[in-house]
Parts: C-alpha cells; sequence; structure tokens
C-alpha cells in the first residue's frame, strides 16, 4: 500500500489520466508544450467514441471495461472501468 500511496501523491496528474482513460503529456522539457498539442490534435482527428449505458441489470459493485479490436495497429485507451452504487 505504501508504494501505491507514493504512485498518487508523486504523480497524480498520470493516475488521473489512466483512472479516466486518459492519456499523460509530461510538459517539462524544452517544446515538450507544442509536441503535446500537436500529438493530442493528432488523436483528436483519428478518434472514435464508444458509449455504454448499463441496464441496471447489473450488481453493485465494480464493473470492469474491456473492449477489443480487430484491427492491427490501433491502439485502445479506456478507463478501468465503472462502479454501480447501492440504491
Amino acid at each position: 500500500m505504501q508504494h501505491a500511496t507514493a504512485v498518487v501523491k508523486d504523480r497524480p496528474l498520470e493516475v488521473a489520466t489512466v483512472a479516466t482513460g486518459g492519456m499523460y503529456q509530461s510538459t517539462f522539457r524544452d517544446r515538450s508544450i507544442e509536441n503535446a498539442v500537436d500529438a493530442i490534435g493528432g488523436e483528436l482527428n483519428a478518434q472514435y467514441t464508444l458509449s455504454y449505458r448499463p441496464t441496471g441489470a447489473d450488481a453493485t459493485g465494480f464493473h470492469q471495461i474491456k473492449i477489443t479490436v480487430d484491427r492491427p495497429g490501433v491502439k485502445v485507451r479506456t478507463r478501468p472501468g465503472y462502479y454501480i452504487a447501492e440504491n
């Protein structure tokens, strides 16, 4: 648990992006902001968005999200899952 706490404390933006299905771009080096903007723009031009709404029949708790694509060279980015709270 100590190592997990250190990761969250030392790299909160990286942890947040992984938890939400995002991509972290460090911008601490020369021209890194320009490179990050270029990378983000390139992805926004070539992305698809899938959505899912639970039917209400799922059990409460955590549900893992797993997306597979049958196409070489495609990158899939998603959050790890979602929670359904107790009513």
